[in-house]
């Protein structure tokens, strides 16, 4: 790609891409000290992410990388696939906050059914630690059928997945426990997935451009869409302890601080889509996000909730940073963008 901007300035560098933008939009920033991640990104984009990448990396929520390749701007809006997951366990999180959920609370408190065909007692934070018992994914495509809703993909669960082992004792990573979640949190608020995504964090963050669809059965774990500047603002978000950029509350402290909390201590790894080499703890998962830098006695030092598609966001509590790496490759992104992905996380940790 020969329109590649290759910046090793050591100030901050801005360069507008197209007349009439926003701001932003329109601009590279590189700050002192990152001409390496451009140097990296520039190299990797073309091949490892089919020339289309947007990354941006915020230090106290100022920017200090902004990048755009292959068109790609801070608006460019795509599916997220997984990093779903993260936004979707603040939403469970804004409802233990208004005390209408608890993460020890059954499944079964909410959706009788589940009693019924004695899977009852898996709980709300089993469910979105992947330590439910359930397969990662179910064979009747309850998860993603976007013919029905969200209640009759829960009862289908309910109903027809079996359990493969008891709650708490393995980790499966995949979709069909979180769509479970994503009904009781339904039916604890009276409101839709949707409405409820919108209400307690897409509009408080200002993410103006991220949903989970049009379907009534929207993918719990896996069916968002947003752009790279929508998701900083998440980021940011969850950096400051659950207050967004705009001063809104939008989470409390405690809140965050449990969904950062490992759920899998004591879980036996079945299925993982991290390499097993990099998971060096027991305690690499909370609720919906990845403990995957950890420091001595198990504190956080940076999670993450990669995607499907290649996007990856990061948040460094240590140096107070939050990146995310934006694309879309519908075929093996993840493992296409990954190597690239956690090289520039190592080399931002270490500034």
């Amino acid at each position: 790609m020969n329109d590649f901007f290759r910046n090793s300035l050591s100030a901050i560098t801005v360069i507008f891409l197209l007349a009439g933008c926003t701001k932003s939009e329109s601009q590279t920033i590189i700050a002192t000290g990152y001409s390496d991640v451009d140097q990296v990104l520039s190299d990797s984009v073309p091949v490892a992410f089919a020339g289309k990448c947007y990354a941006v990396i915020h230090e106290n929520g100022k920017t200090v990388y902004a990048k755009g390749f292959g068109g790609y701007t801070g608006s460019t809006r795509q599916l997220i696939a997984s990093c779903s997951k993260w936004l979707s366990a603040a939403v469970i999180m804004s409802l233990v906050d208004e005390g209408k959920i608890k993460l020890t609370d059954s499944v079964g408190k909410y959706l009788p059914v589940f009693t019924t065909y004695h899977k009852g007692d898996i709980t709300i934070a089993q469910l979105f630690s992947h330590t439910s018992g359930f397969p990662g994914n179910s064979s009747q495509g309850y998860e993603s059928n976007v013919l029905i809703t969200l209640t009759q993909a829960a009862d289908g669960i309910a109903r027809n997945v079996a359990l493969l082992n008891p709650p708490g004792t393995t980790f499966y990573y995949g979709g069909v426990s979180m769509q479970v979640a994503g009904r009781i949190c339904e039916v604890a608020s009276g409101k839709s997935w949707k409405d409820l995504a919108a209400d307690k964090i897409f509009t408080p963050c200002g993410m103006t451009n991220t949903d989970f669809g049009l379907t009534a059965n929207p993918q719990i774990g896996g069916g968002a869409r947003s752009t790279p500047d929508d998701y900083i603002r998440f980021l940011d978000m969850i950096m400051n302890k659950g207050v967004a950029a705009n001063g809104a509350r939008v989470l409390s402290e405690a809140a965050v601080t449990a969904m950062e909390e490992s759920q899998t201590a004591h879980a036996t790894v079945t299925y993982s889509p991290y390499p097993a080499v990099l998971l060096n703890t027991k305690d690499f998962y909370g609720t919906g996000n990845w403990r995957d830098v950890t420091g001595p006695g198990g504190a956080l030092i940076e999670n993450s909730s990669p995607g499907a598609f290649g996007s990856h966001p990061w948040v460094n509590r240590d140096k107070k940073r939050t990146g995310f790496i934006f694309t879309f490759i519908a075929a093996n992104g993840y493992l296409s963008t990954m190597p690239t992905c956690l090289k520039i996380r190592a080399l931002v940790r270490n500034k």
